[in-house]
């Protein structure tokens, strides 16, 4: 590569960095938007294999059905957090005592005086200020709702235009049949992975609450949220859902049967649903690397925020998908991916 061409590199992608810090707030809700279009479509495609008799559901109608689907999941879904997340607020300084009155004892069960520096970490362990920051940051994230329900109905608009675009754009018929193929390839490709992540996180987050429930775990709702939240970050998100019910199970109860089942049966779900029903789905294309899923977190994390954090595997994989279909940036693909396999034809 020519000096020439590395700078304008290293311009470009500094360039990138700048706009997604300084556009963040106008951004997020873009590309949540971005998230919720594709869905829609991946449901409204769901729906499109239905049929009464002979007779096949309308697109129109299809579309309708799914955006009705969306929008009442979405809110429910803003309803659950925000009086959950201020229960949990709530309940936060019993919760710490109690964690702090466990450790005493495990101390105390091992014949063992606790550290002087661990006496000073928990006395500064402030589960209400933390609990409050993290879920004013989730809840603010779906308060932007209605900004992000209006650049939805944009995508809608500008979706009807495209190939009047393409076409306006691209006056060489065999050229415009290729670019379209690929467009059309892109767009399914990405809409099979967003429909699949949210079907299989939506059923971990269902079947993990069945589990909290039984067992009598406090918000339950909460963590059943979160639960399919973090599904979205695949390896790292299932272990941080798994630990924080399973800690406040710790400090809830007495004994620690609710506890292991909890831990047990969260974690069970997680592999069953993650190594072999998710797999199957989507196939082992696209997997991205271990490495790349920290990186990422740390990347979007410092970027965005939390936010950021929830995103940044959805962007990564949709970002190695449209890469995917092009030579030049599949060599980008092999190295993001976990074993360097990518589908040959893409």
């Amino acid at each position: 590569m020519k000096l020439k061409d590395f700078c304008l590199w290293i311009f470009a992608a500094t360039l990138c960095f700048y706009i997604l810090i300084v556009a963040k707030h106008l951004l997020i809700p873009l590309v949540v938007a971005i998230f919720i279009w594709y869905l829609i479509n991946a449901v409204a495609t769901f729906f499109g294999h239905f049929s009464i008799g002979k007779l096949s559901l309308g697109k129109p109608f299809c579309f309708a059905l799914a955006i009705l689907a969306i929008l009442g999941f979405l809110g429910i879904l803003v309803n659950l957090l925000s009086r959950s997340a201020a229960e949990v607020v709530t309940g936060a300084p019993a919760y710490q005592k109690n964690l702090e009155f466990l450790v005493a004892r495990v101390f105390e069960f091992l014949d063992m005086e606790r550290p002087a520096t661990l006496k000073q970490l928990l006395s500064s362990l402030d589960l209400t200020a933390f609990l409050s920051q993290f879920t004013k940051a989730v809840t603010g994230f779906f308060g932007k709702i209605g900004i992000i329900l209006v650049y939805v109905v944009l995508l809608f608009i500008e979706q009807a235009v495209f190939d009047k675009k393409l076409a306006a754009l691209i006056k060489d018929a065999q050229r415009k049949a290729k670019v379209l193929s690929v467009f059309q390839q892109i767009r399914t490709d990405t809409l099979t992975y967003i429909g699949i992540k949210t079907f299989t996180s939506l059923l971990t987050g269902l079947l993990s609450y069945g589990v909290m429930s039984l067992v009598g775990l406090d918000f339950a709702e909460f963590w059943a949220i979160l639960i399919f939240l973090f599904n979205y970050i695949p390896a790292i998100g299932s272990i941080l859902a798994t630990i924080f019910p399973s800690i406040l199970a710790l400090v809830q109860f007495d004994s620690l049967g609710p506890f292991v089942v909890i831990a047990g049966g969260v974690t069970l779900l997680q592999f069953l649903i993650g190594n072999l029903l998710d797999p199957r789905l989507m196939g082992k294309s696209l997997n991205l690397s271990s490495l790349v899923i920290v990186l990422s977190l740390g990347l979007w994390g410092s970027i965005w925020g939390i936010a950021g954090m929830f995103l940044c595997v959805p962007i990564t994989v949709i970002v190695m998908i449209i890469f995917s279909h092009f030579p030049q940036t599949r060599p980008i693909v092999v190295v993001l991916s976990s074993d360097g396999q990518i589908r040959p034809d893409g």
